[in-house]
């Protein structure tokens, strides 16, 4: 099969496991699908970054995702959950500069529920 087909057929097959997806989404319970809010949200992103991409992919790289095991998104999505997150170091390095620059709250800077959340740190 020329490149063509075999992005045409990739493109056919991501569609068809977002339609797939969704549905089994729409049949849980409301409770479930919030609980499963953050998977959605990756299995669509994957979704359009790689039908995005598709035009760049060699033939190599979308017979082997064609022959995945798994659904591609599911394989891409389980990839991902592997993946170190930057965010809670970028997180925690932020509230150290805050800590160590000795800043308070003040005013409308406070948190909301400041006034609730007791003694600030060293008082």
């Amino acid at each position: 099969m020329d490149e063509k087909g075999l992005r045409e057929l990739l493109l056919q097959r991501l569609h068809m496991e977002l339609l797939l997806f969704k549905d089994s989404m729409f049949q849980k319970e409301k409770e479930d699908i919030f609980m499963d809010s953050y998977r959605i949200e990756i299995y669509v992103n994957l979704y359009e970054i790689l039908v995005e991409h598709a035009d760049t992919l060699g033939a190599d790289t979308m017979r082997m995702l064609l022959n995945l095991n798994y659904g591609i998104l599911e394989t891409v999505y389980q990839k991902w959950l592997g993946k170190k997150d930057s965010f809670y170091d970028e997180l925690n390095k932020a509230y150290q500069r805050h800590e160590r620059s000795g800043m308070e709250y003040r005013g409308s800077d406070a948190p909301p529920n400041a006034a609730e959340a007791g003694p600030k740190p060293g008082e």
